[in-house]
């Protein structure tokens, strides 16, 4: 925690002049950032642990048909709610949920008593309880939706990390206590990660956010005000509020508009798109609280919604698995498996949520195409690096150990693998090295050390390993699975469970600012330090798609052009159910092109950063909003100049804010002074010759 406070002060330090200046800008004409996020707490608190199901499995209810501001509620009236994944938690009087409601209660025993894990519920006395009321230890609770333990000892130790809680009741012999049990077994949980991953043990440094997360978002932060000063106002806001300690998004968003502002982005850093955090939580919850203010249509509003599938995103993710790759000798065979978390599908929940309806799916493995492509040029020349079943040359996703690391089964519709099919799909091939690479968390929290993990049956990094900010683990398998030693003649595979993005938070930072920098375009603000004249800007509607150009004759980057496909399945993915979702197993045949109907912008940045892989054969050519993404290839032309190409081959290349350098992009052709070439992130593009 020293450290953090350290980079926090700092952080303080350098942008003590932004915040002098901050009156300058009226609350009207800046741009409010919100930041949304999970918000979970270094180390074990009461409320977030009992209270986080609250906003991301239920919501509010609709309490009457047609009430204003229940906005994107889902569920048949008078169930119908703002999540709707778990309704029985909401209410008792939800159709034959009586007693999944409340069956039961979770107690610690103490000098004879049984304290509930809420202290607003009454404690028992043993004489209090009747005869035949089972008293379970909390370590052996059978769950009745898996048939496991709800409360495994640590994996690591056997340690019993729940001890001295009893779960007195059950669904068959109740013993009802006016408390929800979903409510209070997810204290337990929360109990258990932090067992398993360490943490402060008391306020308030258990109540702070995690340290990585801070010094990531600080980072993003001042990275933010360097480049738009008092032109924003950048706070946070949490899915689940710690008191004290962190705000709720909806009362964040209510502090913006009650001090004038007009303007608002949220955002989610998430690396994947879904519209599980990005609309249902981020979204609508803030625009239902913007409604009963009645300011909702009185605020312009935008998403910044994934940090995935740019320069900057590959770029860190080389960073990060260097070293993890170096670790082989060169020219070894290494089995690189990608993991994103995974949401249910093509499965609803039993009030309608729209699972089947969700963008994610698509939208991580497009990312992960990207990030594939990175890494081949990076370390093909040395290593053989397999993405595929028996290595065949393709994109299609039947045939990529793409890996999805927290939903499994039925919920993933038999159409998506999880890590431990891939692990062993690898072995089937004959592979004995492989390395597995978690890149849909921002950080390393309990999800990927810890619930990735136990299911794939991937071992646990040791707790001084954790305590020591050490997330990796290398370890080797027999051919079924097992953990084995190294040295073993049963050693089949040697694995090597990658972290997260702790390590490399500052580029994390930066890749999350690039794609905040192109959200604030939309604002029209642009970063104080470029210097853009825009030469062309034109609204393209996503189900039409169009074509922009530069074409005043004068201009230095005439003929400077984008275009962009239509949607090509209107109705798809809102109109799937259950029965006729699909996966997209073509890249080429995705679901969408475009997300939104959008203001396409065509520039010339006056003052690029320096090329040092490449001479400049032309202008540099700002396309925007900035990092915009597209789930198809648009064509892009750019103009360059014969003089500087000097009868070399023209190539095109893309600034990387991770690296500082340009990205080189494969051409298409290039003839009579202009170069065309297929991306689906927008940035600042320019034509070069190789030195």
């Amino acid at each position: 925690m020293r450290v953090t406070r350290i980079i926090l002060i700092c952080t303080i330090m350098f942008l003590l002049p932004c915040m002098v200046s901050a009156q300058l800008t009226p609350p009207k004409d800046k741009v409010a950032v919100l930041i949304t996020d999970w918000g979970m707490p270094a180390g074990y608190n009461f409320e977030y642990s009992y209270h986080s199901h609250d906003y991301s499995r239920i919501g509010d209810l609709t309490q009457y048909p047609g009430q204003p501001c229940k906005i994107g509620h889902v569920g048949e009236f008078p169930h119908e709610m703002h999540m709707g994944l778990v309704p029985w938690v909401l209410t008792a009087s939800y159709p034959g949920s009586d007693a999944l409601f409340d069956s039961y209660g979770f107690y610690k025993l103490e000098n004879g008593i049984y304290v509930n894990v809420n202290p607003a519920v009454p404690s028992v006395r043993p004489d209090m309880i009747p005869p035949g009321v089972p008293i379970t230890p909390a370590g052996q609770v059978i769950s009745a939706m898996t048939g496991q333990l709800s409360y495994p000892p640590d994996p690591r130790t056997g340690e019993d990390l729940v001890t001295g809680w009893y779960k007195i009741g059950s669904s068959q012999v109740p013993f009802p206590n006016g408390a929800c049990d979903m409510f209070e077994g997810s204290c337990l949980t929360f109990m258990r990660y932090y067992g398993i991953m360490g943490g402060p043990t008391e306020p308030p440094e258990s109540n702070v956010p995690a340290a990585d997360a801070e010094a990531i978002m600080a980072s993003t932060r001042q990275q933010l005000e360097a480049s738009f000063g008092d032109r924003i106002d950048v706070r946070f806001g949490m899915y689940e509020a710690v008191k004290g300690y962190t705000e709720h998004e909806m009362d964040v968003a209510q502090q913006f508009v009650s001090e004038g502002f007009t303007k608002m982005l949220l955002a989610r850093e998430t690396t994947d798109h879904n519209r599980y955090a990005n609309e249902f939580f981020t979204g609508n919850y803030v625009k239902e609280r913007l409604c009963e203010l009645g300011v909702l249509d009185k605020v312009e509003l935008y998403q910044t919604r994934q940090v995935g599938r740019t320069p900057e995103f590959n770029a860190m993710n080389i960073i990060n698995l260097k070293p993890f790759i170096e670790a082989f000798p060169e020219g070894s065979t290494i089995a690189m498996i990608y993991v994103t978390r995974g949401l249910n599908w093509p499965a609803e929940g039993p009030s309608g949520h729209p699972w089947c309806n969700e963008v994610y799916h698509e939208n991580a493995y497009l990312n992960y195409l990207s990030w594939k492509k990175a890494l081949k040029t990076a370390f093909g020349g040395r290593y053989n690096l397999v993405f595929t079943k028996a290595g065949v040359e393709s994109d299609l996703l039947d045939d990529n150990f793409f890996s999805y690391g927290v939903t499994f089964g039925k919920d993933l519709g038999g159409h998506f693998k999880s890590i431990r099919d891939n692990i062993q799909a690898v072995k089937e091939d004959g592979i004995d090295k492989m390395i597995i690479a978690p890149c849909h968390w921002y950080y390393d929290n309990f999800d990927n050390i810890l619930v990735m993990r136990e299911p794939n049956k991937i071992p646990i990094v040791p707790r001084a390993d954790l305590d020591a900010g050490k997330y990796d683990l290398t370890y080797c398998e027999d051919a079924a699975g097992n953990q084995v030693s190294c040295g073993s003649a049963n050693a089949a595979a040697t694995i090597t469970a990658a972290p997260s993005y702790s390590g490399v938070g500052q580029l994390f930072a930066t890749a999350y600012y690039v794609v905040l920098r192109g959200t604030l375009e939309r604002f029209n603000l642009f970063p104080r330090e470029t210097s853009i004249r825009i030469a062309a800007s034109q609204l393209i509607k996503k189900q039409e798609g169009g074509v922009v150009e530069a074409t005043a004759p004068f201009s230095m980057i005439q003929g400077a052009r984008i275009e962009i496909p239509k949607d090509p399945y209107p109705e798809r993915p809102q109109t799937f159910t259950p029965e006729t979702a699909i996966p997209i197993n073509d890249p080429k045949d995705t679901n969408d092109c475009m997300w939104e109907d959008t203001v396409i912008n065509i520039g010339q940045q006056l003052n690029p950063p320096a090329m040092k892989s490449a001479s400049p054969a032309g202008p540099a050519v700002h396309f925007g909003p900035y990092r915009n993404f597209f789930n198809r290839d648009v064509t892009i032309t750019i103009p360059y100049r014969t003089m500087l190409a000097g009868g070399k081959e023209v190539g095109v290349y893309i600034y990387n804010h991770v690296t500082r350098d340009w990205d080189e992009i494969k051409a298409e052709k290039a003839e009579n002074g202009l170069v065309t070439f297929k991306t689906q992130v927008l940035g600042l593009f320019r034509a070069g010759v190789k030195r």
